[in-house]
C-alpha cells in the first residue's frame, strides 16, 4: 500500500522532494517525531530542540525531549511533544 505523498507523487509525476520540499515529518501519538531529511540540530535543550531542513527548521517544544537516534538523514525525538511547528 502506498502513502499518501507516494500516491501523490505517482499520481501526479512530479519528484517526491518537489512535493514535500525533500524531508518529511511524522508524529507519532506526541510521544516521538521522525523526522527525514534534516541537515543540523540548531537548539537542544529538554525542552525545545531545533532541526535545520534544506529549505526550513522544525521547532519541538515539549517536555524530557531527547535525541533518541541519528543518522545522516534521518532524526528519531522522543518525549512529551506538546508542538511541532515547520517554518
Amino acid at each position: 500500500m502506498l502513502s499518501f505523498l507516494d500516491e501523490i507523487t505517482s499520481l501526479s509525476g512530479l519528484p517526491f522532494d518537489y512535493i514535500n520540499n525533500g524531508f518529511r515529518v511524522i508524529n507519532l501519538s506526541n510521544k516521538a517525531v521522525y523526522i527525514e531529511g534534516f541537515t543540523a540540530l540548531i537548539d537542544v535543550t529538554n525542552f525545545e530542540i531545533g532541526v535545520k531542513l534544506k529549505k526550513g527548521v522544525v521547532k519541538l517544544l515539549g517536555d524530557n525531549l531527547k535525541v533518541k537516534n541519528m543518522n545522516l538523514q534521518t532524526i528519531i525525538i522522543t518525549g512529551d511533544i506538546k508542538s511541532v511547528e515547520i517554518c
